[in-house]
């Protein structure tokens, strides 16, 4: 599988998702209510530093390690928080129109951008819980239309393959149409553990999948 960037709309956009940036109307969750800081879901860098940690031999502190983050996480935010947004930069609310795209990989998906932070995973990935609800279409074995542990890189160096700067929700493999799911209601629930705390963002929204999208066709990027 080849590695993916799918994070140039930012920039396509004009949104401010510089480091430390906001942007007004994200939903967010945070640890004790919405915070409007957001951050790139592009690759620029954010920095944490760890505490000083004292030497065994003579009780002296060691000097302080810097860790970056990438991919819309900001270790040094407030308080922790979670938004979502989607192709374009629109955040993902209520009544947001969530729209089709191909991975790059050939394979259809309804993509979630995230912009996260507020605490420091010392580790390059997070792990998302998201669950995706559409009438009629909840075909997986859990009964959604998508449920899985998403595993999303935060690390400033590339992996050797997977997607960047995006969780991939995909369609049931049972949906061989993806315009059968143009204009359907669908719940989306996201949660990620900060640290001991879950943060969580719900939205009810609306699928967009047109033919004359679809018709274009999802091929593999070369």
């Amino acid at each position: 599988m080849r590695r993916i960037l799918l994070t140039t709309w930012a920039v396509a956009a004009g949104c401010n998702f510089e480091s430390g940036g906001t942007t007004a109307g994200a939903t967010d969750s945070a640890a004790t209510g919405d915070t409007d800081a957001t951050t790139s879901t592009s690759a620029a860098e954010t920095t944490s530093t760890t505490a000083p940690a004292p030497d065994a031999s003579t009780g002296s502190t060691t000097t302080e390690m810097a860790v970056s983050y990438c991919h819309g996480f900001q270790a040094a935010a407030a308080m922790p928080f979670l938004s979502l947004y989607i192709l374009g930069g629109e955040p993902l609310v209520d009544g947001s129109s969530w729209p089709i795209e191909c991975d790059g990989d050939g394979t259809w998906m309804f993509g979630l951008y995230p912009s996260l932070g507020g605490w420091d995973p010392m580790t390059n990935e997070v792990m998302f819980t998201v669950e995706v609800d559409v009438d009629g279409f909840n075909l997986d074995s859990a009964g959604h239309f998508f449920s899985a542990e998403v595993d999303y890189h935060i690390g400033c160096e590339d992996p050797f393959a997977g997607l960047l700067g995006v969780a991939p929700v995909s369609l049931p493999t049972d949906v061989t149409d993806p315009t059968q799911l143009d204009g359907k209601p669908a719940t989306v629930h996201v949660t990620v553990l900060a640290g001991d705390m879950e943060l969580q963002v719900d939205a009810s929204v609306t699928l967009s999948a047109p033919p004359d999208v679809v018709l274009q066709g999802c091929e593999a990027s070369p």
